[in-house]
């Protein structure tokens, strides 16, 4: 490679998504290319620099020293073409608003407030993305992803929202809670498991028990009678108001950390991002207090 000459965009593009998710998997599905593409297009781009970017043992992946100090500069051009983008794009005022959410929260919580969210910014586009995958806003697929759980986010913005407890629930129905404990995926592992690891209170299982892989299906399983599955207060706060769910007599709720709102930075000249962010965490925390 000549003095001064840059690497392809392409190949930086991909550095920069397998940097930041630690894996080629997770990098290809959000540029839309497969694995091996990400992983030619990394080998490429160490042969155009001459160093090694990635150890990589099994499917484990890690920066190297050189690759953690090349992902920093390269997150950095990226957030200033970005911003270069929006100054340009209609004096940096975005025509669509895209946010992202799980299923649940998108369904109970999100979308009565739409309305009110279209009102105080007419003109502008909404997309909604009902997902229980950790979208990354540095991905350019959303403006704001709503996500629980903590962990790491380097070059990115976590706002919290409100607080964040489970508790087991049934249905108001005789009997409901005494059947089969309704389980589902929460962070790669067991809702339950966490929930008993996190000092909650230990339900004994009743028979074989039911598994989904969302808070938002086991929580309508629930609902339907089928069994005792962990609610996310304050999300499920309307079900239990309606008296379509109530936690379960001799239990406790556990802290589960926080609800937050997360974007990239956004920057002076972001107006309308930046006033819908505010107005998104100030509503969503009106309609946990109601």
């Amino acid at each position: 490679m000549a003095a001064g000459e840059l690497p392809p965009l392409v190949l930086l593009r991909a550095f920069d998504a397998a940097g930041r998710h630690r894996s080629f998997a997770r990098a290809a599905a959000a540029l839309h290319v497969t694995p091996s593409t990400i992983s030619h297009q990394i080998a490429d781009l160490e042969r155009h620099l001459g160093v090694a970017l990635f150890l990589r043992s099994g499917s484990r992946l890690a920066l190297t020293a050189e690759g953690e100090a090349l992902l920093v500069d390269v997150a950095v051009a990226f957030e200033r073409l970005r911003a270069a983008g929006s100054r340009l794009r209609r004096g940096g005022q975005p025509s669509t608003l895209r946010i992202s959410a799980n299923p649940f929260f998108a369904g109970e919580v999100l979308v009565p407030l739409l309305a009110d969210l279209e009102r105080e910014f007419p003109g502008l586009a909404l997309h909604v993305r009902s997902t229980e995958a950790l979208d990354d806003p540095r991905d350019l697929a959303v403006d704001f992803c709503i996500r629980t759980g903590g962990g790491e986010l380097p070059g990115l913005e976590r706002h919290p929202i409100h607080p964040l407890s489970v508790v087991p629930v049934a249905s108001p129905r005789r009997g409901a809670a005494r059947a089969a404990r309704i389980d589902f995926a929460y962070q790669g592992e067991s809702a339950w498991t966490r929930y008993e690891q996190l000092g909650g209170t230990r339900l004994p299982a009743t028979g074989p028990g039911r598994f989904f892989s969302s808070h938002h299906t086991a929580v309508r399983a629930a609902a339907e009678g089928l069994g005792t599955t962990l609610g996310m207060l304050p999300v499920i706060a309307p079900w239990l108001r309606a008296r379509r769910l109530r936690v379960v007599a001799r239990t406790k709720p556990v802290p589960l950390g926080t609800l937050d709102l997360v974007c990239r930075p956004l920057a002076p000249s972001e107006r309308v991002l930046r006033r819908a962010r505010d107005w998104l965490i100030a509503a969503i925390r009106e309609s946990a207090r109601d």
